[in-house]
């Protein structure tokens, strides 16, 4: 079954125009803006669909109060539709779009929905030039400073679940995905996709008290200068950090995390590794969200800021 990745997430948030604003503040193309239906899109043409909570064509809340509602991911042809809805009915029900689309309730009680998908290329996902030792990419000119970010796709998405066995077998054995790491005694497992592949697109931590629970979706920008400047700009716009910016010692990315009224967070991420069939999955026993990080978020420094001035060993005095 070949996916193409994460292709749309669908909320019903209790404050329609707060999210519209987050999403759109988030650096999310507008598509539609109407009272029943709101869709924001990445450069590659993955969506945030926002839904009002008593909207009837939206799948329930596998837990109450949890405003994720649909995950859908991208499949590449009819075939590999059909073996994914054949896959499907041997144990639940399955519903149909006009257009295609399949959606069904994972073990653990998630909306999770599959259409044929492929993702725009055209597109501007080129990074920032380097200078290293040996190595000068930029030569003449002033480095590229973000005063925004524009998103390129949505490159993962997390929940806290009760069941990770079951859903597990679900994605991993039944539909394909690929384990890419887990931690020791079944406290979570990254699965992607597809073979060759970023780390993980779909990541499930391991819930003690049973609830079930919408972590964060991870969009992925073009480089570490536009986490930190599409960090800042979206931080000025007012919204929360919840943690970040730092470094995952699992994926190696760049991240920063922002609260989001849709519940659980956002993340913009860069740097994610990249890895194939030949990946040896880790069994890491030590759960280690960060090499370092920043609690709550950059210090904004004004334009008439004064550096502090340096005394003769070269540190700062006053």
């Amino acid at each position: 079954m070949a996916f193409t990745g994460l292709h749309t997430v669908l909320f019903a948030p209790p404050d329609m125009k707060k999210a519209k604003r987050f999403f759109s503040d988030w650096g999310l193309r507008e598509v539609v803006n109407t009272c029943a239906k709101a869709v924001y899109e990445t450069q590659i043409g993955s969506k945030i669909v926002l839904k009002p909570p008593k909207a009837k064509d939206i799948p329930p809340p596998a837990q109450k109060d949890m405003h994720f509602r649909e995950m859908i991911w991208g499949v590449s042809s009819k075939k590999h539709l059909l073996e994914i809805k054949k896959e499907l009915l041997k144990d639940r029900e399955v519903k149909v779009d006009p257009n295609g689309t399949l959606h069904c309730i994972d073990p653990n009680g998630l909306g999770v929905g599959f259409t044929l998908w492929k993702p725009k290329n055209k597109i501007n996902a080129s990074r920032t030039k380097i200078n290293s030792y040996g190595s000068q990419e930029r030569i003449d000119e002033v480095s590229k400073f973000y005063e925004s970010a524009r998103p390129i796709r949505m490159g993962h998405i997390g929940f806290v679940l009760p069941d990770l066995k079951a859903a597990e077998k679900f994605y991993k054995d039944r539909l394909g995905f690929w384990l890419s790491d887990r931690y020791a005694g079944g406290a979570a497992i990254f699965l992607r996709c597809a073979a060759k592949s970023q780390h993980h697109n779909l990541f499930m931590i391991w819930g003690r008290d049973g609830k079930k629970r919408y972590h964060h979706t991870a969009f992925e920008v073009r480089d570490i200068h536009e986490v930190f400047g599409g960090g800042v700009a979206f931080d000025k716009k007012g919204w929360d950090t919840e943690v970040g910016p730092g470094r995952h010692p699992i994926s190696s990315a760049y991240f920063w995390y922002f609260k989001s009224p849709c519940g659980g967070a956002v993340e913009y991420f860069t740097d994610s590794d990249f890895v194939t069939e030949k990946w040896k999955p880790h069994n890491y026993r030590v759960n280690r969200f960060s090499e370092w990080h920043l609690p709550d978020g950059i210090q904004q420094v004004k334009d008439d800021m004064v550096r502090p001035s340096m005394s003769a060993a070269g540190r700062p005095s006053g």
